[in-house]
């Protein structure tokens, strides 16, 4: 009776261990095969390749499909998850100061399709006031002040100076290299500078004559034309 009883415990666990091999390899390939499709799923509150505040509100369009699950990945942690979100929903998220590369997912389980959205952000609380000058020290109104991160230079920020020759650029990292350049092209005069953010809260460009600038000359490296 025992050896009965041993020989079908062992059925059992050959049974077992085939039935947990097979679900295992079903799932595997059906992770190999699903099939991922690009697709805009955020719809508003975030401004992409650019800064954003520390808080953002999302809102998604998830009525693509009827059986979901919804992530969101930030810098390939999983920061949101949501299992069946109504079709239009508004997720708040709090990002911490840096650089976000963020992974937006919108799993269709029954269809197996990923549709996926790729995210890149800046989000701080820093602000950064820039004064752009002429020659005689005479501030410049209407001119393009471009900002972006020195480690990620698709992550960009352009305004125009105001009267004063002013802009203020909000939403900074803390901790982080920033370029900023200065141009004026009606007069071929422009300004750079970079900085180390937690350093400065104004800077001053003067314009000079591009000319004066070899292109062997124009590096990253280079402090430019500035008084800070």
């Amino acid at each position: 009776m025992t050896k009965y009883h041993s020989n079908i415990i062992i059925i059992c666990l050959i049974i077992f261990l085939t039935v947990s091999l097979f679900i295992y390899w079903h799932y595997v390939l059906s992770f190999s095969k699903r099939l991922r499709v690009s697709k805009r799923l955020v719809y508003s509150g975030i401004t992409i390749n650019s800064f954003n505040p520390s808080r953002l509100n999302l809102t998604f369009n998830t009525n693509i499909i009827e059986s979901n699950i919804l992530s969101i990945i930030d810098n390939n942690a999983i920061l949101v998850q949501l299992s069946k979100p109504s079709q239009t929903s508004t997720i708040t998220m709090i990002l911490s100061d840096g650089f976000h590369h963020l992974d937006i997912l919108l799993l269709d389980e029954i269809e197996n399709i990923e549709f996926y959205q790729a995210i890149d952000i800046a989000s701080g609380s820093q602000s950064l006031k820039v004064t752009v000058l002429d020659q005689q020290y005479k501030p410049v109104e209407n001119i393009s002040v471009h900002l972006e991160l020195v480690d990620y230079s698709h992550i960009t920020l352009e305004y125009y100076t105001n009267h004063f020759g002013e802009v203020i650029f909000h939403y900074l990292p803390k901790n982080i290299q920033i370029f900023i350049e200065a141009i004026y092209m009606n007069s071929k005069r422009h300004a750079f500078f970079e900085i180390d953010i937690d350093h400065y809260q104004n800077i001053t460009l003067i314009l000079k004559d591009m000319s004066v600038l070899h292109d062997d000359e124009y590096s990253p490296l280079d402090q430019g034309y500035y008084a800070s």
